[in-house]
């Protein structure tokens, strides 16, 4: 594998949790290196091995662990981030995820070099296609930002998304 990977990790006909794959078909669009993954999180294993850097971006559910509105934005760096295991990126869609993914990555050796995570905090996640507006709101922004940098890998320009 040559360059980075950017992963739209969800599922698209779950409203909310289709914000990753949403994201990545938008920046599919605009040339940049990503990837609509829809499966289980063992698969993410096969998608970001031997790369250079991969950045996941997926829904988030709110929760006593957090306090965010809808359409916030998390960024998470590197696979010991403390906040990876306190964050629940499992919304029913993936009965095995990212965290658990990163675990057996870790386990297994399969990991890339750098690593990145960008968590939007959902609204609804019943079935539909459909984003909340404030989750869409978020994509929109987060598609803009990183089709316009020139690298969308840049921890600086990721936490500078994850502010606002």
């Amino acid at each position: 594998m040559s360059g980075g990977i950017i992963v739209g990790f969800g599922h698209s006909e779950r409203q909310d949790d289709g914000v990753g794959p949403y994201v990545a078909q938008r920046l599919c669009e605009q040339g940049l290196p990503a990837v609509i993954y829809e499966g289980e999180g063992a698969g993410l294993l096969d998608l970001w091995e031997g790369r250079p850097a991969c950045l996941v971006i997926d829904a988030i559910a709110r929760g006593a662990e957090n306090d965010l509105k809808p359409g916030s934005v998390r960024l998470f760096t590197g696979f010991d981030d403390p906040a990876l295991s306190q964050v629940s990126f499992v919304h029913s869609s993936h009965r095995f995820g990212l965290p658990e993914a990163i675990g057996l990555g870790k386990a297994l050796g399969r990991l890339p070099a750098r690593f990145m995570a960008i968590g939007i905090v959902g609204a609804d996640f019943g079935f539909g296609a459909a984003l909340s507006p404030p989750v869409a709101a978020a994509a929109e922004r987060l598609v803009d930002q990183l089709a316009g940098a020139d690298d969308p890998f840049a921890e600086r320009l990721l936490a500078k998304l994850a502010k606002g």
